[in-house]
């Protein structure tokens, strides 16, 4: 008789999503079930979910807004995690509320519903419990989601990595422009700030979840701590190019910014990467007692080796 337990994985065929599954499967003490809408799939999803299917995932029917399918997709599962984003496919582009608030708590509905022994929420973020409401658009939700939870009843570990080193790095974060060949930030560029890749979050993942003293916590890890300006030095040492460095106004400047643009925005994308900055270059959102000791096996990948490995 198999003994493993099952997890449940909502948002597996998001980019952190399958990589949560993928490493949880490497471990070998659990089984993964996948929460998937079946008519949603591209051809490029389903190829990918294939890959997991043939590493042993097991697929169920289920929408965050179905409650049925939801308890069904719950049946005989010990733990939950929500790798969910806060967009939808029915509005490109348009962060929900009822994506992240109200769907999760459908599924933590199903969760209790089926005696779910714990629930991890979608956050893999900045300290969003140092935060106020409004800082950031999307991470309010993920705030009042977690104080949910923690009524709920069931276990539950939130996991805070900072912010994603591949995001940070790409054009959605606005920090590099390589056609006018800039590097721009807010603030005054000596703010440590938190960067985990996708593969090292999953493997905290994969641990905390089977850890009982992270029962009822939050896991804070990194795989690198850098100022912004010491993050523009790593990339100019490891490609051997000189940007131009912009410095676009202090933190005030930046709070200042983002309650204007607020006003007239037709969409929170329009400014919701400069609230994430403000949470990293202001230092409110930073990790503070970093958690990597707990499991030293893991190794993770630093920005400098990130942008050598031709991610970037």
């Amino acid at each position: 008789m198999d003994s493993k337990p099952t997890v449940l994985i909502a948002g597996i065929t998001g980019i952190l999503g399958s990589k949560i599954a993928s490493t949880i499967l490497d471990k070998g003490v659990m089984k993964v079930k996948g929460l998937i809408r079946s008519n949603n799939i591209s051809n490029k999803k389903q190829q990918q979910l294939d890959d997991l299917n043939a590493k042993g995932v097991v697929f169920v029917e289920g929408d965050l807004f179905d409650q049925q399918s939801l308890t069904e997709a719950c049946k005989n599962v010990e733990i939950i995690v929500s790798a969910i984003k806060g967009s939808s496919s029915h509005q490109t582009n348009l962060y929900r509320e009822d994506i992240v608030l109200s769907g999760q708590l459908n599924l933590l509905e199903a969760a209790i519903n089926n005696n779910v022994k714990k629930f991890v929420p979608s956050d893999y973020s900045v300290d969003y419990f140092k935060l106020d409401l409004g800082d950031n658009y999307n991470l309010d939700f993920r705030i009042k989601f977690a104080e949910l939870l923690k009524q709920s009843g069931l276990e539950y570990t939130f996991i805070l990595n900072g912010a994603f080193t591949e995001v940070q790095l790409s054009p959605f974060a606005k920090l590099f422009d390589f056609e006018v060949g800039t590097f721009s930030y807010w603030g005054d560029g000596e703010q440590p700030c938190d960067f985990t890749t996708y593969d090292d979050t999953a493997k905290y993942i994969a641990e905390a979840i089977a850890d009982p003293q992270m029962v009822n916590s939050a896991l804070k890890v990194a795989g690198d701590v850098l100022t912004m300006k010491q993050l523009l030095a790593t990339f100019e040492e490891v490609k051997g190019k000189k940007l131009v460095e912009k410095r676009l106004g202090s933190v005030d400047d930046l709070k200042a910014w983002i309650a204007k643009t607020k006003q007239k925005a037709f969409c929170p994308l329009e400014y919701i990467p400069e609230q994430y900055h403000y949470t990293m270059v202001s230092g409110k959102g930073k990790l503070d007692k970093l958690d990597n000791p707990r499991y030293p096996h893991i190794q993770p990948t630093t920005v400098k080796q990130f942008i050598s490995q031709g991610n970037f």
